[in-house]
């Protein structure tokens, strides 16, 4: 049998091995990591640490100072995250059963690890997510009927007792079809308002003796909440009812 000749011998390379570059780490668009940023509400943003910033002191650090802070942040825990959804995926502990799911997934570890269990608006999602913002309204109704009752509104009921309890209102206005008066305060985010309709509703439960006006989205370019009064008054002074609703919508764990 007549042996066989290396490629060298031959004369002939027939490229049987080669070498491959890996690609290059893709950099993040400046918007991306923006859009991210922007949607951190103020009261988290101190939490914000990063390798670059061990601390982030938001009262003291000027506003460019506090952005970069902050889109260092994001930058980091993309990169991060990106790994854990590759290793999660390849070890067989997270399987995506489809595209949808997998949006799903990734929109709650945003929601977790990056926006402190803030759901932005519905044009940021479009912008990080690369969908039409009808696509992406649905995507949110989609993650908000999933994880309402673990993820969005228990961290958001904290969220609004702490505001009721801990800042004064901007002002005292009455509401503008029923006869009531309500406190205006700023929200980071339009989805709060609905998570204030279900705080509502639970004290109606927990207090049916009281009478309170739905509360509404009072300034939809600045972001104002309206609530009423008597909500107002029934989250400062009824520690009872706070506590048990504490007790039945409990911290997800991270």
């Amino acid at each position: 049998m007549a042996k066989s000749r290396s490629s060298k011998e031959s004369g002939i390379d027939y490229e049987a091995y080669f070498a491959v570059a890996i690609p290059t780490t893709s950099t993040y668009m400046h918007n991306v990591l923006g859009t991210f940023a922007n949607a951190i509400s103020r009261e988290c943003q101190s939490y914000c640490t990063s390798a670059k910033h061990a601390t982030v002191d938001v009262e003291s650090l000027s506003t460019d100072a506090l952005k970069a802070a902050l889109l260092d942040y994001v930058e980091e825990r993309l990169g991060k995250l990106a790994d854990h959804e590759y290793r999660e995926w390849i070890n067989g502990q997270q399987p995506f059963v489809t595209p949808r799911e997998l949006q799903l997934w990734r929109l709650k570890i945003y929601v977790q690890y990056i926006w402190f269990w803030n759901l932005p608006d519905d044009d940021d999602l479009a912008m990080i997510f690369n969908l039409t913002k009808r696509r992406a309204a649905n995507l949110s109704a989609d993650f908000i009927a999933r994880f309402r009752k673990t993820i969005i509104y228990p961290v958001a009921l904290r969220r609004l007792y702490a505001q009721v309890n801990t800042t004064k209102p901007e002002a005292t206005k009455p509401h503008g079809r029923v006869i009531a008066d309500g406190n205006i305060y700023p929200i980071p985010s339009s989805r709060l308002v609905n998570a204030a309709e279900y705080l509502v509703d639970d004290l109606r439960e927990q207090l049916p003796i009281l009478r309170m006006a739905n509360p509404y989205l009072w300034d939809k370019e600045q972001y104002r909440l309206w609530i009423d009064v008597v909500t107002v008054d029934a989250m400062q002074t009824n520690e009872q009812v706070r506590l048990r609703l504490y007790k039945m919508y409990e911290i997800p764990k991270a």
